[in-house]
C-alpha cells in the first residue's frame, strides 16, 4: 500500500493531520457531527507519530496517525502499517484486560489513522511520575500482571497470535535503531549483541507489545492503561520484561537517592509476571538481563538517546549496561548491585 495522497479532512499533500483539520476529519469518519465544534491540541510524547486530542461534544479522543519517517537527528524510516497493527493489538488486549487499554473508535487504512478513547485530563504518564519521585510499586505490581495476562494468552492460543506474525515495524523501531546501531557504535560487543538478536528472532512465544515501558503507562485515580502497541508482534516475551526493567534501572542511574525505591517496582513488576505464567516462559533471568544490558546501552548510545540523562550519568549508564550484556547476572538483585557500583549517591 503506497502512502496516501490529498486524504479528504487533511489539507497535508502527504495526507498528515493537524489541528486545523482534525475536525473535518473526524467529521468525515463519522465521529464528530457535521458543523460541530471540535476543539484539538497537540499531543507530545512521540517521535513516531502525529498524536492529537480532540473534543466534540461528550466524546474525548486522540487520533493517531503513523509517519513515514521519525523526528529524530538520525534517519528513521519505519512502515505506516504499524498503526493498524496498533488498533488490532489494543482490541485484542481489551479482550483481555478490558480496563487496561483504551478503547477503539475507529480505524483509518487509507491514512494509517487510528482514533481511540482519551484518558482524563488528570491521568500522568508514568515516566514522568516516576521522574518526579512519585514511586508507586502497585502499579508496576499491575504492568507486571497485565502483561502475563498477554503472554500467556497469546502463547496458548496461536490462532489469536497470528494476526501479529509480520514483525518488520518491531525491527525498524526497535532491533535496527536500538540493537543494531550499538552493534555498529561498539564493533568490540558486536557479536554478543548479535546473540541477542538471532535468539530473539528465532523466538515466537507470544505477542510482544513492544515497548512496555513508563513513558507508554497512563495512571489515574482507579485506573491505568497502556497505550502504543504499534509493534506489537509474534516474538520473545524477555524482551517487553527487558524493556521495562531497563527504564527502572535508567531511573535509578538519574535519581540514585530513590534507588531502593525504583528496585522495589522493579521486583514487584518482575514477581508479579512470573506469578503467572509458566517457569521459564521468558528465559533465564541471565537473558533476560542480557537484553535489559542492550536497551540500556541503546539508550544511551543508539539513535533514541533517553533524554534525561547527564553526561556523568550516561557515562554510568553506560558501563553498567557493558557488564549486563558481556556477563548477565543470573538474579535481578544482582543487576541492582551492580548498579550502585557504578553510581554513587
Amino acid at each position: 500500500m503506497q502512502d496516501p495522497l490529498n486524504i479528504p479532512g487533511t489539507s497535508d499533500p502527504a495526507g498528515l493531520l493537524n489541528v486545523d483539520t482534525v475536525s473535518a476529519y473526524l467529521q468525515r469518519r463519522g465521529l464528530a457531527a457535521a458543523g460541530s465544534d471540535v476543539q484539538a491540541r497537540t499531543l507530545g510524547g512521540g517521535v513516531s507519530n502525529i498524536v492529537l486530542a480532540a473534543q466534540a461534544g461528550g466524546r474525548r479522543v486522540v487520533v493517531k496517525q503513523s509517519l513515514p519517517q521519525l523526528r529524530v537527528a538520525d534517519e528513521w524510516l519505519a512502515k505506516r502499517e504499524r498503526a493498524l497493527t496498533e488498533a488490532a493489538a489494543l482490541r485484542w488486549a481489551a479482550m483481555l484486560t478490558p480496563d487496561a487499554v483504551p478503547s477503539v473508535y475507529d480505524v483509518d487504512t487509507d491514512a494509517y489513522a487510528i482514533t481511540i478513547d482519551r484518558a482524563p485530563d488528570d491521568w500522568r504518564d508514568w515516566k514522568q511520575m516516576l521522574l518526579a519521585g512519585d514511586i508507586d510499586p502497585a502499579v508496576a505490581t499491575r504492568l507486571g500482571e497485565v502483561l502475563a495476562a498477554w503472554h500467556g494468552a497469546s502463547g496458548a492460543a496461536r490462532v489469536v497470535a497470528a494476526q501479529f506474525d509480520d514483525a518488520e515495524a518491531f525491527d525498524q523501531l526497535r532491533v535496527d535503531p536500538y540493537y543494531r546501531a550499538i552493534m555498529a557504535r561498539h564493533p568490540s560487543l558486536a557479536s554478543e549483541i548479535a546473540g541477542y538478536i538471532d535468539r530473539m528472532q528465532s523466538t515466537h512465544r507470544c505477542v510482544v507489545h513492544g515497548d512496555y515501558s513508563p513513558k507508554n503507562v497512563l495512571v489515574g485515580v482507579g485506573g491505568m492503561w497502556v497505550i502504543d502497541f504499534e509493534v506489537a508482534h509474534l516474538g520473545d516475551p524477555a524482551f517487553d520484561l527487558a524493556f521495562m526493567l531497563n527504564h527502572l534501572l535508567l531511573k535509578a542511574v538519574h535519581r540514585p537517592a530513590d534507588s531502593n525505591a525504583y528496585e522495589r517496582c522493579a521486583f514487584a513488576f518482575w514477581n508479579a509476571y512470573r506469578a503467572r505464567v509458566p517457569a521459564g516462559f521468558a528465559g533465564p533471568t541471565a537473558y533476560v538481563l542480557g537484553h535489559v544490558g542492550c536497551l540500556m546501552l541503546a539508550r544511551v548510545d543508539g539513535k533514541s538517546p533517553a533524554e534525561y540523562l547527564l553526561p556523568q550519568e550516561q557515562t554510568a549508564a553506560r558501563a553498567l549496561s557493558i557488564t549486563l550484556l558481556k556477563a548477565p547476572p543470573m538474579e535481578l538483585g544482582e543487576a541492582w548491585a551492580r548498579l550502585r557500583m557504578e553510581v554513587r549517591e
